[in-house]
């Protein structure tokens, strides 16, 4: 017996989400519920959010930058030196809103850099913009 999907309408667009905070990751969700074209997995830490990039291949990736274990810099750093997902772009979701924070986020790699409370509509932007 071999699984089937069956596709209906727009097929499926899969963002991950890479965060350890409950309340952030239930907004985000609630956020993204309005673009029915997209469907959200995510990770509470840095390795599983790595494990679901490889098997998943996302056309996004939000990526917070405290989390338990590596870090969002590090997670940052593996996604861009594997094969698998070095192509996937990566926005940082972060509460760090300095200018400083900022700089080093887009010097490190992330094509984008949304500070929290995030905006929905800066979200489905930047997340439009990639799909």
């Amino acid at each position: 017996q071999q699984d089937k999907a069956i596709v209906t309408g727009r097929p499926q667009q899969m963002v991950l989400y890479i965060e350890d905070n409950a309340a952030n990751l239930r907004l985000v969700e609630a956020m993204l519920r309005y673009l029915p074209h997209v469907k959200l997995i995510s990770a509470t830490h840095g390795e599983f959010g790595l494990e679901l990039a490889r098997r998943y291949k996302p056309e996004v990736i939000l990526l917070d930058i405290h989390l338990p274990g590596i870090d969002g810099y590090g997670v940052l750093e593996a996604l861009k030196t594997d094969p698998i997902t070095r192509d996937i772009p990566v926005i940082a979701l972060s509460a760090d809103a300095m200018s400083i924070d900022i700089e080093r986020g887009l010097q490190a790699g992330f094509i984008q850099y949304l500070t929290k409370p995030v905006k929905m509509d800066a979200l489905r932007e930047a997340i439009g913009r990639y799909l």
